[in-house]
């Protein structure tokens, strides 16, 4: 779509050439994708817990591993380095390209049934949660710095990516949105938070969201790195991505920010988590697009990192192996499900939404 048939006009400066290529998705054959993510937490060390957590760890994976048509079709599993969420705690994300099969395979997961077979002895130590939402490709944006790693959306079969050069320029993001062609995104009137926050504990929160809600994923992979450009991330620019997303967590009604996790990569049966490793990712909601963007463009804990990106490519040149990516989504109102059984009150978006409570 060219600019003059736009009802707002693209944001991208005259004769702007992005200095380092870009890639983004292309959804050829599909309208929509679907994502969830999963998660299994555990509150205290006991031999109960530790058995009740493992089952339903379980319980996932044999989810994951059942041949079926509906399964997902690329996924992913982490743990937990900070955020909104329980300290120890297995988190998987999944993705699907086909709407029945997304809620046929979420129907026969069923939440409420892995916790219900869990012992009694330890069930009560252990949390279950699900945050799931589908995305119309024309609210969709992404961004990959490099073609030898594409994770996420990317690893979806039936697609592929291409450069662009909506890159490098405030704004670049929401004009990658195709529907930001006539559409502000803007801030819904009931993106407010509870006027009580449930204490999860011992109940079934369930709810969905209000319009124009934000996801993010945004992830780091530095595995190809020299030894030099490894300690150059790890001792300059992944000190201020953590004080940004401190920012984050102390202040969400400020930034918008709700249920921001930053997660490390695992390999898919692991038993010990391994936070060595040098995969990682930022994953969460904003009140909408504008408080993204907000924070961003004009907070200096966002600009720091943006900054120190910048100074990092500038250093290391052709030879940069160092990989960023993410992936935005505009929802819909109704386009996410929330879903948390006997979880802390600190999880996902349980203090930001207001929920539904079923018995447990």
């Amino acid at each position: 779509m060219g600019s003059t048939e736009r009802t707002y006009p693209l944001r991208t400066p005259k004769d702007h050439v992005p200095p380092i290529p870009r890639w983004q998705l292309v959804l050829a054959e599909h309208d929509y994708v679907h994502t969830a993510y999963i998660g299994v937490q555990q509150h205290i060390e006991t031999d109960a817990a530790d058995t009740a957590r493992i089952q339903a760890l379980d319980a996932v994976r044999k989810w994951l591993g059942q041949r079926t048509d509906d399964g997902p079709l690329a996924s992913e599993v982490f743990a937990l380095l900070d955020g909104n969420d329980c300290k120890n705690v297995t988190i998987w994300t999944c993705y699907w390209l086909d709407e029945k099969k997304y809620k046929a395979a979420l129907d026969r997961l069923s939440l409420e049934s892995v916790y219900s077979s869990l012992p009694e002895d330890g069930r009560g130590s252990v949390g279950v949660w699900l945050e799931g939402f589908s995305t119309p490709k024309k609210r969709l944006e992404t961004n990959y710095s490099g073609l030898d790693y594409l994770p996420g959306l990317a690893r979806l079969p039936e697609t592929s990516v291409e450069e662009h050069s909506r890159s490098a320029y405030w704004g670049a993001a929401r004009d990658r949105i195709p529907a930001s062609a006539h559409d502000l995104f803007e801030r819904a009137e009931d993106a407010k938070p509870p006027a009580s926050v449930p204490s999860g504990l011992g109940q079934h929160l369930v709810g969905t969201n209000f319009n124009n809600m934000v996801h993010i994923r945004s992830g780091q992979f530095w595995m190809n790195c020299s030894a030099v450009e490894s300690a150059s991330y790890e001792e300059k620019l992944e000190p201020t991505l953590r004080t940004g997303l401190q920012y984050l967590w102390d202040n969400p009604v400020e930034s918008g920010a709700m249920g921001v996790r930053y997660l490390v990569n695992q390999d898919m049966e692991f038993d010990q988590a391994d936070h060595s490793r040098k995969e990682s990712c930022a994953a969460g909601f904003f009140s909408d697009l504008g408080s993204l963007e907000r924070w961003a463009k004009t907070h200096r804990s966002h600009t720091a990192i943006y900054r120190g990106a910048l100074a990092h490519a500038k250093a290391f040149g052709q030879d940069r192996k160092f990989r960023t990516w993410h992936e935005v989504s505009v929802l819909r109102r109704g386009d996410a499900t929330f879903e948390y059984i006997n979880c802390l009150p600190e999880t996902g978006v349980i203090r930001f939404l207001s929920l539904t409570e079923k018995g447990v």
